[in-house]
């Protein structure tokens, strides 16, 4: 349930950048979204549509976009992604040389990207 708080913050933020702007009312929000976050995008949509009601975002929709988990190996340089579902169930190593020596590039994201407004 911390999606909550954290769609509440997000609303915030958009009708302040409104009505800094001198806004009638917020539009859209544009969401990035890590896949190892402990975020549903389902539930933030959830939350956002029920807080919404009676601000000037009433009407707003919130496009999340879910970033894959990419990594960057350190022997070859070559970039893959994991799989969320499996990345418990086995040892994360290089499709390309199989060198288990990589740096988390994507995937930890949550940020605001826009906020479209009239």
């Amino acid at each position: 349930m911390h999606e909550l708080s954290l769609v509440q913050d997000i609303l915030d933020t958009a009708v302040s950048y409104a009505r800094e702007a001198g806004s009638q009312k917020v539009v859209a929000v544009f969401l990035r979204l890590g896949a190892l976050r402990d975020v549903k995008k389902e539930w933030i949509q959830y939350y956002f549509n029920f807080i919404r009601k009676g601000t000037m975002a009433e009407e707003a929709e919130i496009l999340v976009t879910v970033n894959p988990i990419i990594c960057s190996c350190h022997e070859c340089g070559r970039e893959f992604e994991i799989d969320l579902d499996r990345i418990h169930d086995e040892e994360i190593a290089c499709p390309g040389c199989s060198a288990k020596n990589y740096t988390l590039i994507s995937g930890t994201e949550f940020r605001i990207e826009g906020i479209e407004v009239v």
